[in-house]
């Protein structure tokens, strides 16, 4: 059997994709905007984040489609595209990616992912402990083994929870998932009533665990003790709910995406778009940079195209928004047609999902770092380092950021040719939760900005330094600080999951976020139509095909 190292990546091997971005070749350079917007093209896709670039990847490829990809920023790809700062590259979302191996789990997003890119894109294994958590001064590694990591907490914590009981109801829930993606593929002339009925009915430990807290179902139903279940509830953050407010459903998703281990795309996350963009090309696609769409074109109740912020006007009898629901409903579509399906109103029972605030460092140096990520609780005075609840909100409602969480990593550790790629340099991402309103006060004020970015540089610093000791003495010659990292500058809130992973999210809010709109022609996809993140987003592009063209088999064949 071939290792890890040989299927995913294997040193010195050329690169079977298109080649890798480097330091001299950045993306900027590989991509520029058009003179001219192709026109009549046979579909139009507003946005090219993952779910942008999954669908038209899949149109061109099984229906030989002409696709017209209409991106806002300089550079595609939406958060797996990287920032370009002072000759470095900072990810924008991409960090760590789960079930990617079907040899050791399910591996289920392993054939979207070969599909849409063409089989170009590699995938390079994390270390089998590809994350630690950090309470106070105590320091947890987590494994890509259930097993193994059951040993250890049963050794550490002995009587504190039935940490298999929970493995065993976590794939309970994963298999009853099913029942909430059939809901969304239903087609259009189903009836919403029945939808729910059948949901209702089969939705099973999926449905019921997302009324049900992550706190009370580690320490009820499951009897962790307070200090095992913020352990288990250490990746909050992937999702923006702590544990007295998340859906256990939703966060056990999170915990099983990773149990098999972690995966990194190889060259970076530049080399998704960088694989896909040719595809779609080839078809007699067209990619338009710098165009930002400026209102969808409705007529007679239908979807006909678009018109760029340059006053282009582009027809189409299909048009698939990737640029979020938010983007898509309230701002894209004429006020008389948000009126009348009810957006705003839909809007007001829910909100955005966490920003965050972000330290880039890089240094001109190859630095040995370690490849795994690592998770820093917050941490105040007076509250215990366990109660995640309480810390948060010392956190978010104080604007504390002594004392502050982090999620660190060093993407130059992770992608096994970034020697090649970028030689002599190393870099560091720290990422934290932004609540919406440090955005909007960060965008609106110029006088809070100063400290705010004072605040969130030093504090994040301290954390660098502690857990990557080796950067203590060394001055980085790239430092950026800022809120939001993401790279949709409409993102509602500045948000980077889309609409907020609550329970009411995927049960009410499932009717209507989906890929068919009310509108003819007009589709949506992204994480916003199916689940928050990176493979919810590329896996909500095949249900989007599949939504389209009525292909289910198509579905089937990628093992969704």
């Amino acid at each position: 059997m071939k290792t890890d190292a040989e299927l995913f990546h294997t040193p010195g091997k050329p690169n079977r994709g298109p080649a890798y971005f480097t330091t001299q070749n950045p993306a900027s350079k590989r991509y520029a905007k058009p003179a001219k917007l192709m026109e009549n093209p046979d579909a139009i896709v507003i946005g090219t984040g993952i779910g942008g670039l999954s669908i038209a990847s899949t149109l061109a490829q099984k229906r030989g489609m002409k696709v017209l990809m209409l991106e806002h920023q300089k550079v595609p790809g939406g958060s797996t595209h990287c920032h370009e700062l002072d000759g470095f590259e900072y990810n924008s979302g991409v960090d760590s990616i789960g079930d990617m191996d079907p040899r050791v789990g399910r591996g289920l997003f392993r054939a979207t992912a070969d599909f849409i890119t063409g089989g170009k894109l590699e995938w390079a294994k994390m270390p089998d402990g590809h994350e630690t958590c950090t309470f106070g001064d105590d320091t947890y590694w987590w494994y890509s083994s259930p097993e193994k990591n059951i040993e250890w907490v049963e050794k550490k914590f002995p009587g504190e929870g039935n940490v298999r009981k929970y493995y065993d109801l976590e794939e309970k829930i994963q298999f009853d998932a099913w029942s909430w993606a059939i809901t969304k593929m239903a087609p259009s002339w189903v009836p919403e009533g029945a939808r729910e009925a059948f949901y209702a009915t089969l939705g099973g430990k999926w449905r019921k665990y997302m009324h049900r807290t992550t706190a009370d179902v580690f320490m009820g139903e499951l009897g962790f003790s307070k200090r095992l279940a913020a352990i288990f509830s250490y990746m909050y953050g992937n999702h923006g709910r702590t544990p007295q407010h998340s859906p256990f459903a939703f966060h056990s998703a999170n915990l099983y995406h990773y149990r098999d281990g972690a995966y990194y795309p190889v060259g970076g996350p530049s080399q998704i778009a960088n694989c896909v963009i040719p595809i779609v090309e080839a078809a007699g696609g067209q990619l338009a940079v710098s165009t930002p769409v400026e209102q969808i074109l409705i007529e007679n109740g239908r979807a006909v195209g678009v018109r760029t912020a340059d006053g282009v006007e582009v027809r189409s009898k299909l048009v698939i928004s990737d640029a979020s629901a938010w983007v898509t409903f309230m701002e894209l579509l004429p006020e008389a047609e948000r009126e009348k399906h009810g957006y705003a109103k839909r809007f007001e029972q829910t909100g955005p999902s966490p920003a965050m605030c972000y330290l880039f460092l890089g240094y001109d140096e190859d630095i040995d770092l370690p490849k795994h990520i690592v998770w820093h609780m917050p941490s105040y005075a007076g509250v215990d380092p366990y109660d995640l609840d309480a810390a948060d909100m010392v956190y978010k409602g104080e604007m504390r950021f002594e004392g502050m969480g982090g999620y660190l990593l060093s993407p130059s550790a992770r992608d096994p040719v970034y020697k090649e790629r970028c030689p002599g340099k190393s870099t560091v991402t720290v990422l934290a939760e932004a609540p919406a309103n440090w955005v909007k006060r960060y965008r609106e004020d110029p006088s809070f900005r100063p400290a705010f970015d004072a605040g969130v540089r030093d504090n994040m610093l301290k954390l660098v330094h502690r857990h990557m000791p080796v950067l203590k003495d060394k001055k980085p010659v790239s430092l950026h600080v800022g809120v939001p990292v993401g790279c949709n500058p409409r993102a509602w809130g500045g948000c980077s999951l889309g609409i907020e992973p609550s329970g009411d999210h995927f049960t009410r809010d499932t009717h209507w976020l989906r890929p068919k709109t009310p509108i003819d022609g007009l589709w949506l996809t992204g994480q916003d139509s199916f689940s928050a993140g990176v493979c919810g987003a590329m896996v909500s592009g095949s249900l989007t095909y599949a939504a389209i063209t009525g292909d289910w088999l198509f579905m089937l064949d990628n093992r969704l």
